[in-house]
Order: structure tokens, then sequence, then C-alpha cells
């Protein structure tokens, strides 16, 4: 995990849902977090391809980071995602959050790569507890 300057109070070891999805996280810093998963054939859809609530997951992990990275405790109170393409078992896919304004309600900017290929993309809202 890289971290950069971020005065997190983020407790990972609490994170169980994160780690039964296998989620690692490849960037942190204040405002912006990028985390990585490989599509797992239990993740599969009916159509052989990435469930959507699997690629929801990765954005939404990326999300919360980002939105607590300053150390303030906040919980999504809104996420909207465009899926865009699918993508397949044993594919890498990264989701990345960024936090653009905001200070007790934070708005951020939500991506989903496959590689360089976008394949999902939206906004999310957090809000301080």
């Amino acid at each position: 995990m890289t971290r950069g300057s971020t005065s997190s109070n983020i407790n990972l070891q609490n994170d169980k849902f994160r780690e039964h999805l296998g989620v690692e996280i490849i960037e942190l810093r204040r405002g912006y977090a990028k985390v990585k998963g490989v599509v797992k054939e239990e993740y599969l859809n009916f159509h052989g391809t990435a469930h959507g609530s699997y690629i929801m997951a990765l954005a939404d992990f990326a999300f919360a980071l980002a939105a607590n990275s300053d150390g303030i405790r906040r919980m999504a109170i809104m996420i909207k995602l465009n899926f865009y393409k699918p993508a397949n078992a044993g594919e890498e896919v990264t989701g990345e959050a960024e936090v653009i304004r905001g200070k007790r309600l934070v708005f951020c900017r939500l991506c989903v790569k496959k590689g360089e290929e976008i394949i999902a993309e939206g906004d999310a809202i957090a809000t301080a507890v």
C-alpha cells in the first residue's frame, strides 16, 4: 500500500467485506484513493461477467477511503455508478475515488477501470457523522 500525507484513522482490520473481496489499496492520500481487485468466478453474474455489485464494491471502497482520508469520520449518503463495459473472470480492475469539494459533506468522482479502459464511473456524497 502506498500512503501519501493523510491523517486518516481508517482501521482496515475491521473491514471484513474488503478482505472477503480481496481488494488491495494501491494508493491512498488526502482526498484520493485507488484500489484493485481481481474478478473471481464467484463474482460472475448469469451473463458470465463481473456482477455489478462487485464493480460497485470496488468504487465504494475507494470512495470510503478518499472520503475519510482527512481523519473526519464520514458515511455515504449517495452513490451513483454508470456501467459501460463488462469485466471478466481473471481480469484485474481498479477503482478510484477523488474528493472534488466539501468539508462536512464531501462530493467525489468515482471511476472503475480495466487496464486503461473505463468500465464504470459515477459520483458519490458522504456526510460527517
